[in-house]
């Protein structure tokens, strides 16, 4: 009667397992919640500044846009409404199919503080935003440069607030992180745990260490000066890298300039994605630059099924037998997780009810991976707004 004895013993082993794994899966959750906590004491906090400046900086805005028809026209009139600062703005159209072009030359015809560029040639083995911001700045000449995305919505006194910070800190290289707006269905289950994670996992205490590496921004907003980007050579170190912003900010440190980023939400905010299919692919073309190599994209797949998607097996296998240890277990999990949400709240406006619902973030993860995997290996490159950008050779 060996067998019947072996299977009775592997049941109780499996029945031990999977509240134990539940278990760990909320102290990890809570270790990141906890992170996350300390980034608010790592990172500064930027509220509008109400000084008024002894002069007006000139600055260079470039913007780079691709079918952003949505955002455009309220994204320029934001930088055109800024304080304190003489602002002259650079939109370089993407090869854009839809309105973009048209809605940001009606604007330059209306105001000679900005001008459009349109269609630059993209160069080979350049992906097309970095190949956008390098067209732009090269005709460009002001001291100062900011990088700005063309769906952030900037506060009047977002610009001179920045400026300031990055005199006083003093920094060579700022970055601002904005409030992210969430509406979609898609948009509230994944941002929020994504967000979190990513900024654990970059915002540390070695940000301001000049003999460490580690330096983050987010393409949102980043102010420079001209002799940082010619420097390093203006956007060519970042020619083929999908997290473009984060590299740019690591190769200004590693010439031995100092980066900064601040938590800025009061100053900026952005809609990362238009609607529920912008939001399921949108991750499509970054999602690699969460592994070191491509073969690890595979079990990284896995990993917000395994998080997600056991709490809630165990829970509802516990609520199915009565058995109180499996509902305990799995709806600490779950807790543990939504209470993320509550820290992310911080950063990101988002709807409760369609937030709760990011256990389900683990179906647009795994195809975000899965198409990213395809693109790497069939072209060697990635998707980017409804194109396939190829690597290839500079």
């Amino acid at each position: 009667m060996i067998g019947p004895r072996f299977a009775t013993e592997n049941r109780d082993v499996a029945l031990t397992i999977w509240p134990i794994l539940t278990l760990a899966i909320t102290a990890l959750c809570i270790l990141i919640g906890l992170g996350f906590i300390r980034t608010f004491y790592v990172v500064q906090w930027l509220s509008p500044t109400e000084h008024a400046a002894s002069n007006r900086p000139r600055i260079d805005v470039i913007v780079p846009a691709r079918n952003e028809q949505d955002d455009i026209g309220d994204a320029i009139r934001s930088i055109l409404a800024q304080q304190d600062v003489d602002a002259q703005i650079t939109v370089i159209n993407d090869h854009s199919t839809d309105q973009t072009g048209a809605i940001a030359d009606s604007i330059a015809e209306n105001d000679p503080r900005v001008r459009v560029l349109h269609d630059p040639p993209l160069a080979d083995g350049w992906f097309g935003k970095a190949n956008a911001m390098q067209h732009a700045y090269r005709s460009t000449n002001r001291h100062y440069v900011v990088f700005a995305d063309a769906d952030v919505i900037h506060s009047p006194r977002c610009f001179i607030t920045a400026l300031q910070h990055m005199q006083a800190k003093p920094c060579d290289f700022l970055s601002l992180f904005p409030n992210v707006q969430l509406v979609s269905f898609w948009e509230n289950a994944i941002v929020p745990h994504l967000m979190v994670f990513g900024l654990v996992t970059f915002l540390n205490s070695k940000l301001d260490d000049p003999d460490s590496p580690h330096a983050v921004a987010a393409g949102a907003f980043m102010l420079t000066h001209r002799d940082v980007l010619d420097t390093i050579g203006g956007l060519s170190s970042v020619r083929n890298e999908a997290l473009d912003d984060v590299m740019l900010a690591r190769n200004v440190k590693a010439q031995g300039f100092k980066t900064c980023i601040a938590l800025a939400p009061q100053l900026l905010s952005v809609r990362l994605f238009k609607n529920n299919r912008d939001a399921f692919w949108g991750f499509s073309k970054n999602i690699l630059g969460a592994v070191s190599h491509i073969a690890f994209a595979f079990p990284a797949m896995l990993v917000p099924i395994v998080v997600y998607w056991i709490p809630i097996t165990v829970l509802l296998i516990g609520l199915y037998r009565h058995n109180p240890i499996w509902i305990a277990s799995g709806l600490s999990a779950y807790v543990a997780q939504a209470a993320i949400l509550v820290l992310a709240s911080r950063l990101a406006q988002m709807h409760p009810i369609k937030a709760l619902a990011f256990p389900l973030s683990a179906i647009p993860i795994g195809c975000c991976f899965a198409r990213a995997i395809y693109h790497h290996v069939v072209s060697d490159g990635v998707v980017w707004r409804g194109r396939v950008i190829r690597r290839g050779t500079e």
